[in-house]
């Protein structure tokens, strides 16, 4: 063991003063005490009552130097005023003074009306008389001319109802786009009318001579199916027609 292992060894033999430790602690305590009971003893502590304080809450900015102050709305601003001048009345005319005529022109009366004249009545048409000699054929009331049909005529012999038949020209008539030609050329095209309307088996029943001619009236009766439904109080289930165009 060395030097420093001999003098630890021989501290730790030696007893600790306990009775010098607690003499200076309780001496440190009793001085604390001590200084407390004289610095209240001079400077004695005063209790004071509470006292309670009304407040009153105020909007910002309405307090102004102190004093709570209303505040006053701005004036609104006067609408500038327009004075109307006085009418003077106007000085009484001189009795030299001369009278002009009027600066208005008198217009001339309106011409009588013309009488209209009556509308032209629709007329029938009748077919031709190689078709009208057909047994069981009808000739049909139409718009003739107008509308590019020469005559029609019905397998159903029965059928008398003028008003279809009009509107069947008119229609067909509408979409018949005749070529021009320097002869005239009528074909001859026959079809079949269901109960709702619709056309089916058209073709060309008597040739024009002119194949362009043929398929231009074909096409117009082809393109005005459907026409309006047969009449109710008609019995057939179709109705077959004989169309000639001019």
């Amino acid at each position: 063991m060395d030097a420093v292992g001999h003098i630890l060894a021989a501290r730790q033999r030696e007893p600790f003063p306990w009775g010098l430790g607690v003499s200076l602690a309780l001496c440190l305590h009793i001085g604390i005490a001590a200084a407390f009971l004289i610095s209240g003893l001079l400077h004695p502590y005063k209790y004071v009552a509470t006292r309670t304080v009304a407040v009153r809450l105020v909007q910002a900015g309405s307090l102004r130097g102190g004093a709570e102050v209303a505040a006053v709305p701005k004036p609104e601003p006067e609408k500038p005023k327009i004075v109307k001048p006085v009418e003077e009345a106007p000085p009484p005319p001189s009795s030299k003074a001369l009278v002009l005529p009027s600066k208005e022109k008198k217009k001339p009366p309106a011409p009588p009306a013309a009488p209209q004249k009556p509308a032209a009545s629709s007329t029938a048409i009748a077919s031709s008389g190689a078709e009208s000699a057909r047994p069981g054929s009808a000739a049909a009331a139409g718009a003739g001319g107008d509308v590019g049909i020469g005559g029609a005529t019905f397998d159903q012999p029965d059928f008398n109802y003028s008003y279809y038949v009009e509107r069947m020209l008119v229609t067909i008539g509408t979409n018949w786009f005749k070529p021009a030609l320097s002869s005239p050329a009528s074909p001859m095209i026959r079809f079949r009318i269901q109960r709702d309307g619709t056309i089916s088996e058209a073709e060309v029943e008597r040739s024009s001579g002119l194949p362009f001619v043929d398929r231009a009236a074909l096409r117009a009766v082809l393109a005005s199916s459907p026409l309006p439904p047969l009449p109710s109080e008609f019995a057939g289930d179709h109705l077959g027609v004989h169309l000639i165009f001019e």
